[in-house]
């Protein structure tokens, strides 16, 4: 799994909760993710509706290494479903 800001690799699930790796996030309506600890905690904020999005000074200034929905392997699909549903049993 890439972060779609940066560029940098992890290779496990376990890795990636345990770092904070953010599953997704949106910029304006787009979906995009996922994004490593370092992006994501410096371009990315709750938003109103509880979910992750760029923080609005850096909306359309960034551009991505590739799109988690639009490029990715079924294994990267499944890393990232497994990375959200932990998070959502973390928060619940």
């Amino acid at each position: 799994m890439k972060c779609v800001i940066c560029g940098i690799e992890i290779n496990s699930i376990e890795e990636s909760i345990d770092q904070g790796w953010v599953p997704y996030f949106y910029e304006a309506e787009i979906e995009c993710g996922p994004a490593c600890p370092e992006c994501s905690g410096t371009l990315i904020q709750m938003g109103k509706d509880g979910e992750m999005e760029l923080k609005e000074q850096y909306q359309g200034k960034i551009e991505y290494k590739e799109n988690f929905l639009y490029e990715t392997s079924e294994e990267e699909c499944l890393i990232g479903i497994a990375i959200e549903n932990s998070i959502q049993s973390i928060l619940n």
